[in-house]
């Protein structure tokens, strides 16, 4: 999780006049601080550099976030530019399905549908001041995120807002966690006990990076092993990376384009696996590199440290090459 200078988790739509001072930096502070898996939040004055062209680059980290959070207050729609975010988020929905999750702050779905009530009033006392385009396009959008399913403010217990927080953030947490999981078959059978003796080697406490090799025969399910733990691994590191077909990659693209992919360069076959992870000293403390290999004496090599060897033997699923992850 986390994502680059162009990349976001989360993209916060707001009504500064309304919540930037309050709710929207209580939930802003809690996503960037939850646990110990950094969050990449979007909020206007926190995220756009100097000189940036300020309505480009919203649209932009619109489209580049992972999770869109229309926080629909009582002036929300009395804003030129919130209509315009609006209108591109609920695009995004339909054309590159981005999760949209709203929060109804001190308004009803009905009055947002409907422009009833002081946010009908609002909308309608700037309605002048915006184009024919952005007064249709605002309603459409209005009509549209007032049907999604999402939290209203007042109800959501008894309008504590420090709960309706944690909520959204936890549920925020929860699908991000879910869109970095690997796809693995949905009715495995037989891989439990190996998971178990593997992730036994990784709760042992260590202060350096530590190797684990998973070798056997071709077609026996070194992937599906591998995924598995990846998964259950993925919510406690920061960094990770899973990279199949290593070989077929590094003789169609070369290593270069390998090494790029990876913060850290690890390439681990038969031929590169010492020239680029023969130093655990490479990793932080706390990181595990998973090695898959058909040839266990590809784990033999004296040149770097292979901690524990894993056998694999009953699974039935295709050959992977390279898991890493880094604290």
């Amino acid at each position: 999780m986390g994502g680059g200078s162009d990349q976001y988790d989360v993209f916060l739509s707001f009504r500064g006049f309304d919540t930037r001072n309050g709710f929207t930096d209580h939930l802003y502070r809690s996503l960037i601080s939850v646990g110990t898996i950094p969050i990449s939040v979007f909020r206007d004055e926190n995220s756009i550099a100097i000189g940036k062209d300020f309505n480009s680059e919203i649209l932009i980290a619109i489209t580049r976030s992972k999770i869109l959070i229309p926080i629909i207050s009582e002036n929300y729609a009395s804003s030129k530019w919130c209509l315009r975010e609006l209108v591109h988020i609920m695009d995004c929905q339909k054309s590159m399905s981005h999760t949209v999750l709203p929060i109804f702050y001190k308004v009803l779905p009905s009055d947002v549908r409907y422009l009833n009530g002081n946010f009908g009033e609002a909308f309608r006392s700037r309605k002048k001041r915006f184009d024919k385009e952005d007064i249709q396009e605002g309603q459409r959008a209005l009509t549209e995120v007032s049907n999604l399913n999402g939290w209203e403010s007042e109800k959501f217990a008894n309008g504590h807002e420090g709960k309706l927080v944690e909520e959204v953030t936890k549920t925020i947490l929860n699908k991000l966690r879910h869109q970095s999981q690997l796809d693995i078959p949905k009715h495995l059978v037989g891989a439990d006990d190996h998971v178990n003796k593997i992730r036994n080697w990784v709760d042992i406490p260590a202060n350096h990076a530590r190797m684990i090799g998973i070798y056997g025969m071709g077609g026996i399910g070194k992937t599906t092993l591998a995924k598995v733990i990846y998964n259950e691994l993925s919510n406690i590191f920061v960094d990770r990376s899973f990279l199949p077909d290593i070989r077929e990659t590094a003789n169609n693209n070369g290593i270069h384009y390998l090494q790029n992919l990876l913060i850290k360069d690890i390439l681990p076959n038969e031929n590169a696996l010492d020239a680029l992870a023969r130093e655990r000293d490479w990793f932080a403390a706390g990181s595990i590199i998973i090695v898959t290999t058909r040839y266990k004496f590809v784990l033999d090599q004296s040149e770097f440290k292979v901690d524990y060897k894993y056998e694999l033997n009953e699974l039935d699923e295709q050959i992977c090459r390279l898991h890493v992850g880094g604290l």
